[in-house]
């Protein structure tokens, strides 16, 4: 019995909200206005949730450009959080461009200018993957997900309290117009006691939803944070990428002095004639800094971080090398002199 009462004093209630709602649209129901500064509020909660959703989708884009990887992530994720399958490493542009670059590299031979090139270039865009890597991983975690939370949870809540509040609001000024229909004392008396309990209703639905609205300028704070937190992951990886780059065009630039200087000297120079060394040539020793592969037999192949021993030539590029019984010109670029 104590069922059925509820079940009809629930229907009743939505009876009375749809024939207030109905009066409203119509312009012949009582509505109550929200004060000024609650409007305020919540059109400040309609912009933040508008305007985070653009900023969240055009991050997504910056840091995922590709919309199949981006739904496909999307899909692994939610399948990763039923524990359906774990989601799958996606290599970067950059990182599947330098392992292709290196395995030409191998195909042509790193004793070849270009296999050279090809080695050093791919090696860099690795590392230029590696960064991407990190900068998409700090961005998402710094300020991504922080925007979807915000979204998923705070906005979430602020809609269902305002969608509450609607129906408070709603019983509120049914209430009302209830007390002006009725005519008996009885009824005056019923009715008013109506209106007493659905006005404290209404304002307390108010002052909760109120609270969160408040909320959202303590949110505005803390995504000022996370953005600042975004921009320092971008510099960091725009600096260094500039620095591994700046690294591979010194490299470049070495190797194409050494082919323009090879050209030059090869005017004067036979390649079959013996390599001599001047007896008042000293001799000294040279830290290698970078792999070099001879392009032809006068000259001597290095390896990264030996140490061989060098003595000046008739070139102010090159130096003369020996490094076990062989002996070969090397590029000044590629060694630092050990001083003793």
């Amino acid at each position: 019995m104590e069922d059925l009462k509820k079940l009809a004093g629930g229907a009743s209630a939505l009876f009375n909200r749809a024939v207030q709602y109905t009066g409203e649209k119509l312009g012949t129901a009582e509505h109550t206005d929200l004060d000024a500064h609650f409007e305020q509020l919540l059109q400040r909660a309609d912009k933040t949730k508008a305007q985070t959703e653009v900023l969240l989708k055009c991050t997504e884009t910056l840091l995922h450009p590709d919309p199949t990887a981006r739904a496909e992530d999307y899909l692994y994720d939610k399948l990763e959080r039923t524990g359906l399958e774990k989601k799958r490493q996606r290599l970067s542009n950059l990182t599947q461009l330098g392992g292709t670059m290196l395995e030409a590299s191998a195909a042509y031979g790193p004793g070849s200018s270009y296999g050279n090139v090809l080695l050093k270039v791919g090696q860099t865009e690795q590392k230029l993957g590696d960064c991407e890597k990190t900068f998409v991983s700090t961005a998402t975690t710094e300020y991504l997900q922080p925007l979807k939370a915000f979204l998923d949870t705070d906005m979430k809540n602020i809609t269902k309290e305002r969608r509450a509040l609607e129906v408070k609001r709603l019983d509120l000024d049914a209430a009302k117009s209830k007390l002006k229909r009725a005519k008996s004392e009885k009824g005056k008396s019923d009715a008013e006691s109506e209106l007493r309990h659905a006005q404290s209703e209404f304002d307390r639905q108010a002052e909760t939803t109120k609270l969160l609205l408040e909320g959202v300028n303590k949110s505005h704070e803390y995504h000022t944070r996370c953005l600042n937190s975004f921009v320092e992951a971008q510099a960091n990886y725009y600096a260094s990428c500039h620095q591994y780059m700046q690294d591979l065009q010194r490299q470049l630039g070495s190797t194409s002095t050494t082919t323009s200087s090879l050209r030059s000297h090869d005017l004067h120079y036979s390649p079959t004639s013996p390599i001599n060394q001047s007896a008042n040539d000293s001799k000294g020793k040279a830290k290698v800094l970078y792999d070099y592969f001879a392009t032809d037999d006068t000259e001597l192949s290095l390896i990264a971080d030996e140490i061989i021993t060098v003595w000046t030539s008739d070139s102010s590029d090159w130096m003369m090398a020996e490094r076990a019984g062989q002996k070969g010109r090397v590029p000044m670029s590629y060694i630092e002199i050990i001083r003793i």
